[in-house]
């Protein structure tokens, strides 16, 4: 009896061993290798070389054209405010407090709208050109300029900015070169002060009494034209209605 256990156990010892050989050899087994990468060539190297050349010369290119629209922003914008602070300051030494009032607003609402316009430099521009005018008595030409701003590509915020310049501007001029008009004071000072606010349903009544009953150069009677033309179409023709009208009447009264 004692025989058999020894043997069923030398048996199952055997068996135990084995296994535990067979377990060892599988989990020693290695992994299959990974497939080893081509070498580097010369080309290969060459082509690297060029592509990290490129990258560092488009990321300069890029620092180089940056720094230069901030640049350009930069100097149109000093060139707005010194034109700005030229008229406003040439203006100081004048009698007319409404004309010196005129040109302080209308420096404000330049700068709000250069400053929107950001790197525009179109406009930017167009806008630095209408103050030069402005400032060497350019007004027909100025008011002109002042009036493309308007039809340039722009936000909505930026077209009503330039609409606020273009009517400072139309006040401004028109009180420089209206406002010694003899028998006119009042019809003056409400044409201006509704150009100023940008009402040109308001500034018709006076506007074509200055037309039919003043009398005007050439000059005056262009500038009348070039800054009313855009927002009050057809006044001159309601003026002229209206002058006939008068003309009429002193028949009958005669």
């Amino acid at each position: 009896m004692k025989s058999k256990m020894t043997v069923s156990l030398a048996v199952l010892s055997g068996v135990l061993i084995a296994g535990c050989g067979d377990s060892s050899k599988e989990a020693t087994t290695p992994a299959p290798a990974s497939p080893t990468p081509p070498p580097t060539t010369a080309a290969d190297e060459i082509k690297k070389t060029a592509t990290d050349v490129a990258k560092e010369v488009s990321a300069e290119a890029k620092k180089q054209a940056t720094e230069a629209a901030a640049q350009v922003q930069k100097q149109a914008t000093a060139a707005y405010q010194n034109l700005s602070s030229q008229l406003t300051s040439g203006l100081q030494s004048s009698s007319d407090s409404l004309l010196k009032n005129i040109s302080t607003d209308l420096g404000t609402r330049v700068a709000k709208l250069g400053d929107s316009l950001q790197s525009n430099e179109v406009v930017k521009t167009q806008l630095n050109s209408a103050m030069e005018s402005l400032l060497g008595k350019k007004d027909s030409e100025a008011v002109g300029t002042f009036g493309k701003l308007t039809d340039s590509k722009l936000t909505p915020e930026q077209t009503t900015l330039a609409k606020d310049v273009y009517n400072a501007a139309a006040a401004l001029v028109t009180q420089r070169n209206f406002s010694g008009l003899e028998g006119m004071n009042s019809e003056v000072s409400g044409l201006v002060n509704s150009v100023w606010k940008g009402n040109y349903t308001e500034a018709l009544p006076p506007l074509q009494k200055i037309w039919t009953k003043a009398t005007l150069t050439d000059s005056q009677k262009n500038l009348l034209g070039t800054t009313f033309d855009k927002y009050a179409p057809g006044w001159r023709d309601n003026a002229a209605k209206l002058q006939q009208g008068t003309d009429l009447l002193k028949k009958f009264t005669k």
